[in-house]
């Protein structure tokens, strides 16, 4: 079942470890990059409550757990799915974990059936994370979004966040790349 959402321009966040004390934190051209969001939708491993926090200074703040974040109800949940205006919006931390896919590097969707299976409904959009490499692909008539990281990208990825934009039923999505100040 489906939680509904108003927001048309989303910032997407996964794989952050925010952790201060370790001298993971948000870095300000993010901060500054993440200005005119309607919602943050974060995929998991965002550490901290404290980084969800000052995102919520922002915007609203939703999204799933990974393997290294404090509870929070914000982020509940392995999976979630959203309406966006009439366009479903999956959420994921690993997606071969949840059945949606056999392979995330490149991304290799499962079978037909497989995203109602996994999120409980269908879905044009499914968001994941959990490599830290930033990807957009369309396979079978569904987005396949992963942001990235904004603070600790894989080998050879710049820092990033993915930007989803709904409008009249359908999502576009792009990958930002965040840029020293």
């Amino acid at each position: 079942m489906s939680e509904p959402i108003a927001a048309r321009n989303i910032v997407v966040l996964a794989d952050c470890h925010i952790h201060p004390a370790d001298g993971i934190d948000w870095p300000k051209p993010a901060l500054d990059a993440f200005a005119g969001a309607d919602l943050f939708i974060t995929l998991g491993d965002m550490g901290e409550r404290w980084g969800l926090d000052a995102l919520a200074r922002i915007a609203p703040v939703v999204g799933v757990r990974g393997m290294d974040d404090e509870p929070d109800p914000r982020a509940s949940g392995k999976v979630r799915l959203f309406d966006a205006g009439g366009v479903g919006i999956a959420c994921v931390f690993d997606p071969v974990d949840a059945g949606a896919a056999t392979g995330k590097d490149p991304i290799q969707p499962a079978g037909d059936g497989a995203l109602p299976r996994a999120f409980g409904g269908p879905a044009a959009v499914v968001l994941w994370a959990s490599t830290h490499k930033p990807a957009v692909d369309e396979a079978g008539g569904v987005l396949w979004v992963n942001p990235g990281s904004a603070t600790l990208p894989g080998a050879g990825e710049a820092k990033s966040f993915a930007r989803l934009r709904i409008e009249n039923g359908k999502a576009q999505a792009e990958i930002v790349r965040i840029t020293p100040a």
